[in-house]
């Protein structure tokens, strides 16, 4: 494994960006208002906002009617100092289409350790979970077909 370069320290904000500006996942930002405060390209691509549409308004703005209260459910968490790990929910994407996504949400601590926001990854999952439904599909008309395996225990 190769060692970082030693003047990193100088360049780390830089060298971070760099990272967020390049992941294939959504890296979002907001205050405990949740209204959004950063938005990368992969959010853009992923829910159809631009920066300049996001930055500035709340967080709802893509999640379904139905799915609001996860949000207060959320800051309640990251309040409470706690992450978020691989929460698999649904999302919506400036076209009204509902995409299914993984997120993992941790709190912002200012220099001072309070919490003044949360940092949010999103990655779309929509694909995994057609081919799991399919699969759940194939599996059910297999069994009605041919019944359970003998191998089942009953």
């Amino acid at each position: 494994m190769s060692k970082p370069p030693a003047d990193l320290p100088q360049f780390a904000p830089q060298y971070l960006a760099a990272i967020v500006q390049n992941a294939d996942d959504a890296i979002v930002s907001k205050d405990l208002d949740s209204i959004v405060t950063s938005w990368n390209p992969a959010a853009a691509r992923i829910f159809g906002y631009t920066e300049d549409e996001m930055i500035g308004q709340s967080i709802l703005r893509i999640v379904p009617l139905e799915l609001a209260g996860e949000e207060n459910e959320i800051v309640s968490r990251i309040r409470r100092g706690e992450r978020i790990d691989h929460f698999e929910t649904k999302r919506r994407r400036k076209d009204g289409t509902v995409i299914d996504v993984s997120l993992t949400i941790s709190p912002i601590r200012d220099g001072g350790g309070t919490i003044i926001g949360a940092s949010k990854i999103a990655r779309d999952i929509t694909e995994k979970k057609i081919l799991e439904r399919r699969t759940r599909r194939r599996s059910r008309k297999r069994v009605r077909r041919e019944g359970r395996p003998k191998w089942f225990a009953a």
